[in-house]
């Protein structure tokens, strides 16, 4: 009780233009102690994403009521504001942005924790707009939820401080120890009181007191726009009052005004334990929703399922039996003419057109894939804490470098296949390390002056962009081409049939098996599991709300790709049933094609619920990234769909009897 606090101030953001902006870009109070950067908060993650954590001038005492505390020292007030910061104030409240506070790494909310929302939204509105006029929210009204425990947290860290202590035995570690503590009791003369009323608190406690403290549970705040004069004390006037209509003129933002920031303090206690404070942040709407579309692919993959086994057990097994019967038996069967998938067994395996692209695709597509999918299977678990700021980001990241071996061996391993020879493999693994990083990073590269220009803090820091680059060459690049190297010492397997020397002349195919046609029925089905939990995601990125359902989301992906197989394995023998051959291209393709469909929904997202994103910025950004995505998305599940229908091709012509 009593201790220091002191809020943190996030960046600036809107789902108006996303493009976050620094804090102290508007003319807010700054600390008296200078504006400093909160070093626990820099990780890979939240560079990526913009967010730049610094310390504020929003200070509390645990349980010490505040109230009409002034935040700019020593002056009282801010200003008076330029015509500059007029113009930003009005752009940024035009934008709709909000301020997001962190205290004791708890995001700052305007909805009441207790009440069990839906879905939680970050952060308070700068300011409003009413009949012409703009006014500044320059009067917080916070209020903490604090939980009273006992220390245990506390004590069992100083119980673990005493085991490890007293596992040193060293005789110069007992001196340290010994000179340390008479150089705190030489110091307790000139502690301050907060440092000594926590020192008694212990004592205390040693002594076997009683000692209670508080750990802070929820963080929430009113924002409302009261003008004050920049003299004196302010007045006691409360939001609350605000919103009864009892409370002064609001401060209206014009140039050469003096604004007086201030701030109440109340506090709550809670029976919200520490350990499920982040439980009301979290929560995400539509529960049985999630269930219902898990259940609804559930029943997909089983249908699938159904016709695939159908097509294993019975249509492959009466065609091998039929063309088995016709090569041995003699008289007048020996002149009926073959056809189906058999016809093309001398060309089935014959190589594509533009072989090294493909080696390359799939070796990106299985990096992607993997990485997606371990990143997904931790988050769920729960091991990447949403209080870790920028964890998922960062996890993801590197998983995806450290596997790039994967990309490497895939690829290579491929070529080999098709080329019947590893000769050339270091230009296909140099090729597979420079794809999809090299390109993306060319494209952020773009973006990053875009954002730069503008201002935003989403721009990344230029050292911060070199050290992704010396990532990509110093880790990504040579473990892909150790993958490489792995997969060039590789047997490679001999295909079940021989390759003809003149290619088979492909008949024109019937509507239901052209290729225009399979594509977009093979991509129909994924899309119909992914579309509902694509919405909710879309969402959480592109409106500034939590999400962290990812137990859904890991399930939804299996799904997923389990449908594409299964999707890829039917389309794939139809094809061959129509005595088409070319199916190397075409099965990576049509697995891929649910980013087609995820594309047009993108547009419909943008169109329907991102109606009010203003800028060509902002346009340019949100489909700069969701093109990045969906070209990820195409190359994971054109893989998938690839593979499988590689090693079905493979397995289906390892029973046909030679001729």
């Amino acid at each position: 009780m009593g201790q220091h606090l002191q809020a943190e101030a996030n960046s600036l953001t809107s789902s108006e233009t996303e493009l976050p902006y620094n804090y102290y870009t508007l003319p807010f109070c700054k600390p008296p102690e200078g504006v400093k950067k909160s070093l626990s908060a820099i990780n890979p993650g939240t560079i990526l994403m913009g967010s730049r954590i610094e310390n504020s001038p929003y200070n509390f005492s645990m349980l010490v009521e505040e109230k009409a505390k002034l935040v700019c020292q020593p002056d009282g007030f801010y200003g008076p504001i330029t015509e500059r910061e007029v113009a930003d104030l009005r752009e940024k409240i035009d934008q709709h942005y909000r301020v997001r506070l962190i205290l004791d790494n708890l995001p700052i909310t305007t909805y009441d924790l207790a009440e069990n929302p839906e879905s939680i939204r970050p952060g308070y509105e700068i300011g409003y707009e009413r009949d012409g006029k703009y006014y500044l929210n320059n009067h917080l009204m916070f209020k903490i939820l604090v939980h009273k425990t006992n220390g245990q947290y506390t004590r069992a860290r100083e119980n673990m401080a005493e085991i490890e202590a007293a596992a040193v035995i060293e005789g110069g570690a007992r001196r340290r120890r010994a000179a340390s503590r008479r150089l705190a009791e030489d110091s307790k003369e000139g502690e301050d009181a907060e440092t000594k009323a926590l020192r008694e608190a212990a004592e205390r406690r040693a002594g076997g007191g009683e000692l209670s403290m508080y750990m802070v549970v929820g963080f929430e705040v009113m924002a409302c726009s009261i003008e004050r004069e920049a003299r004196g004390r302010p007045a006691e006037v409360s939001c609350m009052d605000v919103v009864e209509g009892k409370a002064p003129k609001a401060q209206e933002i014009v140039q050469g005004a003096k604004v007086v920031y201030t701030y109440d303090v109340y506090w709550e206690l809670s029976d919200v334990s520490w350990a499920s404070r982040w439980d009301a942040y979290l929560r995400m709407p539509g529960g049985r929703v999630h269930w219902f579309s898990i259940l609804n692919s559930l029943m997909v993959v089983l249908v699938m399922s159904s016709i695939v086994a159908m097509i294993l057990m019975r249509t492959i097994r009466r065609d091998l039996a039929r063309y088995e019967g016709i090569l041995g038996d003699a008289g007048p069967k020996d002149d009926m003419e073959e056809s189906g998938w058999k016809m093309v067994a001398g060309d089935v395996f014959r190589p594509p057109r533009d072989v090294t692209l493909l080696c390359v695709q799939v070796g990106s597509g299985i990096q992607i894939t993997a990485s997606f999918f371990i990143t997904l299977f931790f988050a769920a678990l729960g091991f990447l804490s949403p209080a870790s700021r920028g964890a998922l980001l960062t996890a993801l990241l590197v998983v995806y470098l450290l596997l790039a071996v994967g990309a490497g061996f895939g690829s290579v391993w491929l070529w080999g296949m098709i080329q019947r020879s590893y000769e050339g493999w270091t230009g296909v693994a140099w090729r597979c390390a420079a794809y999809f990083p090299g390109i993306t990073l060319a494209a952020m590269s773009g973006l990053n002056i875009l954002l730069v220009h503008t201002g935003s803090s989403g721009a990344i820091p230029l050292g911060a962009f070199f050290s992704l680059i010396a990532l990509w060459f110093l880790i990504s690049i040579p473990l892909c081409f150790s993958g490489g190297m792995l997969a060039a010492k590789q047997e490679i397997k001999a295909y079940p049939t021989r390759t003809n020397q003149i290619p088979r002349h492909v008949p024109p195919p019937h509507w239901a098996s052209h290729p225009s046609v399979l594509f977009l029925a093979a991509g129909l089905l994924p899309f119909g599991t992914i579309f509902v939990e694509l919405y909710f995601a879309m969402t959480s990125i592109w409106q500034g709300y939590f999400y962290y359902i990812f137990g859904f989301c890991f399930i939804v992906g299996v799904l997923t790709v389990l449908i594409t197989v299964e999707v890829s394995l039917v389309c794939t023998y139809v094809q061959l049933c129509a005595e088409d051959y070319l199916w190397w291209w075409r099965s990576f393709h049509r697995g891929g094609s649910v980013a087609v469909y995820v594309g047009l929904y993108t547009m419909w997202f943008l169109f329907s619920v991102l109606h009010a994103l203003s800028g060509l910025t902002s346009m340019v950004l949100y489909l700069s990234y969701m093109a990045l995505s969906l070209w990820g998305l195409f190359l994971a599940t054109g893989t998938v769909g690839f593979l499988s229908s590689f090693y079905f091709t493979y397995q289906i012509f390892s029973a046909v009897k030679a001729d």
